[in-house]
């Protein structure tokens, strides 16, 4: 195995993750895509967002039990802290994760 092809994904403890369940649908990645644009644009480094392909990695779609895509879960530490299923305005999504995001910081 070529060590260069396998890089654990490395993420400090105290990063906020938001795992995007995407679908293989064209339109609607898009609209996902955009969406995720928008967020990284405004929260920038405060939250790491990470894309699962629902083709590419049902397993780890499985083990979260998403069973509508998309689907937004926030993750601190390895632990769930909000969910969300359906595609979401891109306003109220970033109100959202930004009020999570500030609750985090009381810890």
């Amino acid at each position: 195995m070529n060590s260069t092809l396998f890089r654990p994904l490395i993420v400090p403890a105290k990063t906020v993750v938001l795992l995007v369940f995407v679908p293989n649908s064209g339109s609607q990645q898009d609209s996902v895509n955009q969406l995720l644009d928008r967020i990284g644009a405004v929260l920038g480094d405060r939250i790491r967002i990470t894309r699962v392909d629902q083709v590419v990695h049902p397993e780890v779609v499985r083990s979260f039990g998403v069973h509508q895509l998309p689907s937004f879960i926030l993750l601190k530490q390895g632990i769930e802290i909000w969910r969300h299923n359906g595609l979401m305005d891109a306003r109220e999504l970033i109100r959202t994760l930004s009020v999570q995001l500030k609750e985090d910081g009381k810890e």
